[in-house]
């Protein structure tokens, strides 16, 4: 199968974990370095830890303690330069209408593939 390569620096944000184990197994294979947490303060932590360019951070919606909204929202305020991918088992239509996530908002739905998910994120890295 053909999956899309990179090698920017992705932060993956999930409380499930045999999900977000295999999102790294996965998108390691593909060149990308990955940092991970299981809930949102982790990542926090994770962020003020590392000093390196992180180009990306795909998080769950819905996570104890941090959903995933604050969490970018917090990390947008000091790295304003990171691209955001949220990724829920709740419909997008349900998240927007709930004010859970604003309109325009990159969402991949679970259950999701990774090529569903790799072809998400280079477009999302590749945009301005």
């Amino acid at each position: 199968m053909d999956y899309s390569r990179g090698s920017e620096t992705i932060l993956l944000v999930e409380d499930e974990e045999p999900l977000r184990r295999l999102c790294i197994e996965f998108l390691e294979q593909l060149g990308y370095h990955m940092l991970s947490a299981s809930n949102g303060k982790e990542a926090l932590a994770v962020v003020n830890a590392y000093t390196g360019k992180i180009d990306l951070l795909i998080t769950d919606v819905m996570m104890p303690e941090l959903p995933g909204p604050e969490l970018a929202k917090a990390l947008l305020a000091i790295r304003p330069e990171l691209k955001v991918i949220f990724i829920s088992g709740y419909s997008d239509g349900s998240l927007a209408q709930n004010g859970i996530l604003k309109p325009g908002t990159v969402l991949v739905n679970k259950p999701f593939t990774i090529k569903a998910l790799t072809v998400k994120l280079r477009e999302v890295l590749r945009s301005a």
